[in-house]
């Protein structure tokens, strides 16, 4: 009797089960077209056992899944609106109709933030440029994709690369991180952009103003956080990109991810060639120099609900060739100089949530640089080289550098207070012929805490403070402060933040020569320090219930002992040191508008306005640059093709000339021009092909000129410059595929 009573008791709890757990349908549709969406990611939550899974639908918009009868579900797709809904009793069929939504896709961001967070709530002013508008701008590099951005200007070096202003501020002040990790390798300043490959980049985080409590010396002018893929669900993913530009680039990168249970695996790897462009095309010397790049990555990361660890491999290599034009009296021996580029990365990033309301992130990444030079003479009638025997004309400089990081974070259980401290160290050394003494090291040792006040339901506010010690300089403390007011959905958020950067190596040691520059380092340069001051008002209005967005910035920048270039020869325009500026500052703002008037239609504009004003040798006038953009894009073909137009005016923009021995400074301007690019783009095969082609550069730009300005502080006047802007216009191709594999 008592065995047939369990007997009976288990056939009970079983068949209780199975008949809780019953099979359902999800069938997923395209609102405008009313046929089967295919490929939508689902989450759906049991709430019963509180288990979730994730799956996407096959080609004909279907999925069958198994719960409880009770459960959230959320179904989502690019360019369509999330959907989240709760069932709390069992259907045997869930059908779903998606809406589009092409432009409006939640923005999250994790630069300076304790942990992921949508763009609108956090307290800093972050731009974030999504991997839509990488794609719509057929961007290849940063420098392309930033040089469209409002209130940033580029500069193109023909053999340092690309470098940028933001907010005015230029150089070792803007912290360039991929990962959260800084890249290193900066030459006369500035990281060249134009390595930094956007193939495998799933969006750029740009935060506006000094991030130097957290990220300390080379963020007092903003941070560029470049944020690659990850594969969050897919068992496996593959994927291939070929680029054919015109002017001679040709670009070839893949990639492929393996994710099982809490395992999770990837390889990227890509080859990127350019043959150069002369402005005249009868020289053998070209403005842009031809350069061949090779990158490649390789990461592991193991995941629980509680700990995520991952590290990560990055190189990089490039070749770049600088040719001189023949040699008088009888033209038939030229020069050949190679310069080699190697950089090596290497980091170890860890997640541990230590429970609901507190967690601790760490960061050790090891970087290498080195940048080597090689001067050949060529015979142009049997086309044989010779290594110049002559040492200066070959060197390698070395640079090494180790970053660690770790964060303790803790919030209430009200989320009215939360705290952040930590700990932040960057060592780095250099050796090679061209180093003072042929080696050098500095180290920066600190400590942070943040904290972070929700004093009303709309008023948060957020003081921070730094300690440092340099061991070549004395760090000041370093204190921040920033307010955020937000209602409806409109946001006001202000700061204020000190800043410090000690020189770098290379602005204290390098003495870095070429056929463009004889650069000096300079021992006795003082730190630089600073005051910022950042407004930002965003504003959220319904236009035919589309949603209305605009944005106002307003800042202020003060630099004292300001680290600049300095030319040091009147008769010789190549040669410069680095040296203090007693103070430089720069005002100035930008407003931007964003909406999309008709369905499948989206439009954004921008105007922004810089004033820089350098105290040294009596210039007592802000000079004035401004930019515009403009951006238009239509969807179409039930949302798979797409014609973007992408414009940008940059205007008459201040440089200054010809520092002479009396200190005078003179002041030019380089013409304006205007820049559109247009990329037309279609989807096949169930999205996994994506073909774009298009125009760039219509207006045919390639190198602007200035006349001589208005005087300096003593009255001189100069000669005219000229500054490269592009190669002309070209026609693109681009082929991408993607396979992706779901474990059922």
């Amino acid at each position: 009797m008592k065995h047939k009573l369990i007997t009976i008791v288990l056939a009970f709890v079983i068949g209780f089960t199975f008949a809780q757990q019953k099979e359902s349908k999800l069938i997923t549709n395209d609102g405008e077209t009313g046929e089967a969406l295919p490929f939508c990611h689902v989450c759906i939550r049991d709430l019963e056992t509180n288990n979730a899974d994730y799956f996407v639908t096959d080609g004909d918009g279907l999925a069958k899944f198994t719960f409880s009868g009770k459960a959230i579900i959320s179904v989502s797709f690019m360019g369509y609106k999330t959907i989240i809904d709760t069932i709390v009793a069992y259907r045997n069929e869930i059908s779903y109709t998606l809406e589009t939504q092409s432009f409006n896709f939640d923005e999250v961001v994790v630069t300076g933030q304790n942990s992921p967070i949508s763009v609108d709530k956090s307290i800093y002013n972050i731009k974030l440029i999504g991997k839509q508008e990488i794609e719509q701008t057929a961007s290849t590099n940063l420098t392309e994709l930033l040089s469209k951005q409002a209130n940033i200007q580029i500069n193109n070096d023909p053999s340092t690369g690309s470098s940028l202003k933001l907010q005015g501020i230029s150089g070792e002040n803007i912290k360039i991180l991929v990962d959260g990790v800084p890249v290193i390798g900066r030459l006369n300043g500035s990281v060249d952009l134009s390595q930094i490959n956007l193939s495998e980049v799933d969006h750029v985080e740009i935060v506006n103003g000094p991030m130097s409590v957290i990220y300390g010396s080379n963020a007092l002018g903003g941070v560029i956080n470049i944020i690659t893929k990850e594969n969050k669900y897919a068992s496996l993913k593959a994927g291939a990109d070929l680029y054919y530009e015109s002017v001679g680039i040709y670009n070839a990168n893949g990639n492929i991810y393996w994710k099982k249970d809490k395992n999770a695996a990837g390889a990227t790897f890509g080859r990127n060639f350019f043959q150069g462009f002369s402005v005249d095309p009868n020289t053998r010397y070209m403005e842009w120099k031809p350069k061949e790049q090779y990158n490649a990555s390789a990461h592991y990361s193991y995941s629980t609900e509680d700990l995520i660890l991952k590290g990560k491999l990055d190189g990089f290599k490039e070749k770049l060739l600088d040719r001189n034009n023949p040699s008088a009296p009888y033209y038939i021996n030229g020069t050949d100089t190679w310069y080699y580029t190697n950089r090596l990365t290497g980091s170890l990033q860890g997640d541990y949530q230590l429970s609901e309301l507190n967690s601790f992130k760490t960061l050790f990444s090891y970087s290498y640089y080195d940048r080597a030079k090689e001067k050949y003479f060529k015979d142009l009638r049997t086309l044989e080289t010779v290594l110049s025997p002559n040492s200066e004309d070959q060197d390698t400089s070395i640079f090494n550098a180790i970053t660690a990081r770790g964060t303790y974070n803790r919030r209430t259980i009200s989320d009215v207070l939360e705290y952040q401290m930590g700990f932040d160290i960057n060592w780095e050394d250099a050796k090679g012929k061209r180093i003072f003494n042929e080696y050098e090291k500095m180290a920066d040792y600190a400590a942070f805490l943040i904290l972070k006040w929700k004093a009303t339901a709309k008023l948060m506010i957020q003081p921070a403070l730094r300690i440092a010690h340099n061991t070549k300089y004395d760090a000041p403390l370093v204190p921040s402060i920033n307010f955020k007011y937000s209602w409806d959905k409109n946001s006001l958020r202000l700061s204020y933040a000190r800043g410090f950067r000690a020189p770098s190596l290379k602005e204290l040691y390098l003495f870095f020569y070429d056929s463009n520059h004889q650069i000096e380092g300079n021992p006795d340069l003082k730190a630089e320090n600073s005051h910022n001051f950042n407004l930002a008002y965003n504003g959220h209005v319904l236009l035919k219930e589309e949603p209305f967005e605009y944005k106002l910035t307003l800042y202020y920048n003060q630099i004292f002992n300001k680290i600049a270039l300095i030319q040091v020869d009147e008769a010789n325009d190549l040669h410069y040191r680095n040296e203090n500026i007693d103070k430089f500052e720069s005002v100035g703002g930008t407003f931007g508008i964003s909406f999309t008037p008709v369905k499948y239609i989206h439009f954004d504009a921008a105007y922004a306005a810089t004033g820089r004003r350098d105290n040294s040798s009596g210039l007592s006038d802000f000079y004035f640059s401004s930019d515009a953009t403009a951006n238009l894009d239509f969807n179409f073909l039930q949302n798979t093709a797409n014609i973007a137009f992408n414009y940008k005016y940059v205007g008459k923009y201040p440089v200054y000339t010809n520092y002479g021995t009396n200190g005078e400074i003179n002041v030019s301007y380089m013409d304006d021009y205007h820049n559109l690019d247009i990329n037309i783009s279609k989807k096949f095969y169930r999205n996994t092909l994506r073909i774009s082609t298009g125009v760039k550069n219509i207006f045919d730009n390639i190198q602007l000129n200035s006349a001589a300005g208005s005087g300096g502080g003593h009255g001189s006047s100069g000669g005219g410059t000229s500054a490269l802007v592009g190669w002309g216009r070209t026609v693109f191709v681009s082929l991408k595929y993607n396979f992706t594999k779901y474990d059922k």
